[in-house]
């Protein structure tokens, strides 16, 4: 049966696979919508990026971070080096025992304290320190608000020190205001300037130079179009825009000089080192608590920053702005709720990964290991599914975006950053397909055929046509690169951007582009159809099962599915070679888009089982490349067992997922999920954050084999808790309805969700190992009534409500 869990409620019940355990550093709050870090000394940094569709900020369990606004590579508001081994860098709260000239942090970084008590909470949409040192507790809470361009600072500090306390509060951070990471800092910082607003008690800083060129004025030559400011809701006793002047020459952040100084030189103008610093003094009797806020607001004017200020710049104000971030997440992701054995499976699924997504891929573009600000056209294209069942017209906008990056012969913008438009034209193979992919998706489950026809421009043609003629031409042009087997040319690489020299010469195929292919064939001859385009529909039905032919009888390699040829007709994935002998990606988007034969598919199966699932997750090839083969590309340059080489790539490991419950393999899918969750992980291992996504974790060939990799900026976020939805509780979306077809792990006694589908809300009930239906079906109630083939029609208007339920039968032994 379901069970309902309030917030503040801990559930002690624990599944086989482990509940939601915690572990030496930190644990799932009991809601599961925050993650609790006890002890700040973890492998690698935990963070957390915090973003609204404008402004973010990534932070770790130190405190260290950085701020941008609209790019998290072009246009960072203040400076940070990524350095996660010292982790000890970006805005700090500094505090000050005016008595004993003692001075701590108030999160860890930088300098460090022997706190009595630390926290730092994790949170959507903000993090919180929690910290207590010499007497003093204090909570300092960062986020972003949730519509203005602001990042905002709450901080509460009380004296359980037991005697009268006067203590000096400050701010502490460089301004970069431009292009980051930034490898000509005494350059840059000349053209900055800042000033001190008094009656604001802020300062404020420009940039008169911009490292982006100008079309019009060329290079270094234009100025930011941001002014940024640093404000206190305190009164400030003293204010310093030199960086030399705060910290002293040769001392670092640990202990800065300004800090046991009385007065302050409060350097500003044009010729300095620009920071902001601000000091307020308080004065606690014991037991006593006073709240503050800090306001960094950024906006295109000074006059508009100013405003913000005004806006945000009271404790009332900062209160009310979290509340609205905490409420506007709830109201976000409460749409779409799970419940399974399994709380961590929960916790991903219903918050983390939707929130990664969201913060971290959607709106920030960015991840602790990685600044990137740019959108990524199949990138950003697959992450707005993460939509699809929140706010789909957020997704309608995202193709519509994408779809304005093509050119005119079809291709389109491997990358492009917004604010400047600069962007690559791709040379690589998929990329321009996901345009299709996603426009099908978003069809299925809205059934807004009408998107078809909105308009979008071109990059080298202002003229707007219709999304459908974007489409066929992104068609167009991969048939027309196509081998005269019949096999889609892999150009500079597939989805695989490693296999980045396979095919330059336009001769190289690609074995698993061309099962991409296959099912959106078969999905954009349905839209033609449905749409009265009935000759198209079926001249793609016939390249369909031509290209099926093509991939069955070229492709297979006697056990499994090769990955793709080279230029000199090299086969890559057979079990001939002695490296990258087999592919993860050829063997499950075969089952996926029914490429493979049911024989094959079994076999499939059986390979990736046998060569690629590890305990970490299923390796994206094996074995590894050892040497670096010019042929190929990059891919082989990476040391062995390292992502693409020889790990696991979690994006790839998801399709895993849907492949393992697509042919009914339970005992495999449970595994595979198993693997990948993050919550699961020894943290001595893996390093990384239990509470997110890795990009990518070490396979058996590397001395860190589980070690994982690059958390936040990656696409499995969205893929991971779609595929639990849609595949291991078997509720997806299909044509002419919600098709219900559970494969759920064989410890799990029930699952069930509630969620939106096209206006109407549904609760679906999944009841596992019913005694009285067949081993291997599924029987679905729809408010009480049959349903004999499992498929829920679309509602007949908007705001019905229906209960769903599904009893499955014991899995069938394989």
């Amino acid at each position: 049966m379901s069970r309902t869990i309030t917030p503040g409620q801990v559930d002690q019940r624990e599944s086989a696979a482990g509940s939601a355990p915690g572990n030496a550093y930190g644990h799932f709050s009991p809601d599961g919508r925050e993650y609790w870090i006890t002890n700040p000394h973890t492998p690698r940094p935990w963070a957390n990026i915090v973003a609204n569709p404008r402004i973010g900020f990534a932070i770790s369990q130190t405190g260290s971070g950085f701020t941008w606004i609209d790019n998290s590579q072009l246009a960072v508001i203040t400076r940070w080096q990524q350095d996660p081994v010292r982790d000890s860098s970006g805005k700090f709260l500094y505090v000050r025992d005016a008595e004993t000239g003692t001075v701590w942090s108030l999160a860890p970084a930088p300098t460090w304290p022997d706190y009595t008590e630390y926290t730092c909470r994790h949170g959507l949409g903000y993090s919180v320190f929690v910290t207590e040192f010499d007497g003093i507790r204090s909570e300092w809470t960062v986020f972003c608000h949730a519509q203005r361009t602001a990042e905002l600072w709450r901080v509460r500090v009380r004296n359980v020190s037991g005697r009268p306390r006067q203590l000096e509060l400050c701010p502490y951070l460089e301004w970069c205001c431009g292009v980051a990471p930034d490898p000509r800092r005494e350059f840059h910082k000349l053209f900055i300037e800042t000033w001190l607003d008094q009656r604001r008690a802020a300062v404020f800083a420009r940039n008169h130079m911009w490292e982006v060129p100008s079309a019009e004025h060329g290079h270094w030559n234009t100025s930011f179009p941001y002014c940024a400011a640093l404000a206190a809701t305190l009164p400030v006793e003293q204010a310093e825009g030199d960086k030399a002047a705060f910290l002293g020459m040769y001392n670092g952040v640990r202990s800065p000089n300004a800090l046991g100084q009385s007065r302050w030189e409060s350097r500003f103008g044009r010729h300095d080192d620009p920071v902001a610093a601000l000091r307020s003094t308080v004065t606690l009797a014991p037991g006593a608590e006073v709240g503050c806020g800090y306001t960094l607001a950024v906006a295109s004017s000074n006059e508009e920053t100013g405003e913000l200020l005004d806006e945000l710049g009271s404790v009332e104000a900062i209160d009310a702005a979290l509340q609205g971030v905490k409420e506007a997440w709830h109201q976000r992701l409460g749409q779409q709720r799970i419940d399974t054995p399994v709380d961590s499976v929960n916790y991903l699924v219903n918050d983390w990964l939707r929130y990664q997504a969201i913060s971290g891929r959607m709106w920030g573009r960015c991840g602790y290991y990685q600044q990137s600000g740019a959108y990524g056209f199949r990138d950003q294209l697959q992450d707005s599914q993460v939509w699809l069942t929140v706010e789909p017209e957020r997704c309608r906008d995202q193709i519509i975006l994408h779809a304005a990056h093509q050119f005119t012969d079809g291709s389109v913008q491997h990358w492009w950053h917004p604010l400047t438009e600069q962007g690559l034209q791709t040379r690589f193979s998929d990329d321009l397909l996901w345009l299709a992919f996603v426009t099908a998706n978003y069809i299925k489950e809205t059934g807004d055929f009408e998107i078809l026809q909105k308009p979008a421009p071109f990059v080298d043609d202002t003229r707007p046509v219709p999304l459908l003629d974007h489409v066929m031409l992104a068609f167009a042009r991969v048939f027309d690169r196509s081998s005269p087997r019949g096999l889609p040319y892999i150009g500079a690489g597939d989805w695989n951007d490693g296999l980045s020299a396979a095919g330059l010469r336009e001769r190289g195929e690609s074995i698993w582009l061309g099962q991409f292919l296959a099912g959106l064939l078969a999905d954009w001859s349905e839209i033609l159809r449905r749409t009265g385009a009935g000759q198209e529909a079926a001249e793609f039905a016939q390249r369909r099962e031509r290209l099926i032919a093509a991939i069955n009888e070229h492709g297979w390699d006697g056990e499994w599915y090769l990955r793709a040829t080279l230029d000199d007709g090299t086969r890559l994935g057979t079990a001939d070679s002695k490296v990258a002998r087999i592919f993860l990606n050829a063997q499950t988007w075969a089952v996926l888009n029914d490429v493979a034969p049911p024989e094959r598919a079994v076999r499939c199966m059986q390979a990736v089982r046998q060569h690629l699932v590890t305990e970490v997750g299923p390796l994206l090839l094996t074995p590894a490349f050892s040497e670096p083969d010019p042929r190929i590309g990059y891919i082989t340059r990476y040391a062995p067992g390292l992502r693409e080489n020889g790990g696991v790539y979690t994006h790839a490991a998801c399709w895993a997922i849907a492949a393992a419950c697509k042919v009914g393999d339970a005992e495999l899918s449970s595994k595979l999920l198993d693997s990948m969750n993050p919550a699961l992980r020894d943290p001595q291992r893996y390093w990384s954050e239990p509470y997110v996504t890795p990009g990518n974790v070490d396979g058996p060939e590397s001395p860190h084999f589980g070690r994982g990799g690059w958390t936040w900026y990656t696409g499995s976020a969205a893929w991971l808790q779609r595929v639990v939805r849609e595949w291991v509780l078997g509720v997806r979306p299909e044509w002419d309805g919600l098709r219900v077809q559970p494969c759920l792990p064989p410890g799990w006694s029930y699952a069930s969700l509630r969620c939106r589908y096209r206006g109407a809300e549904y609760r679906i009930d999944i009841e596992a190992q019913a005694k009285d239906v067949p081993p291997g079906q599924v029987k679905v109630l729809l408010d009480g009534k049959s349903l004999p083939d499992n498929l829920i029609a679309p509602p007949s208007q908007p705001g019905e409500r229906h209960d769903v339920a599904v009893r499955c039968g014991p899995a069938n032994q394989r």
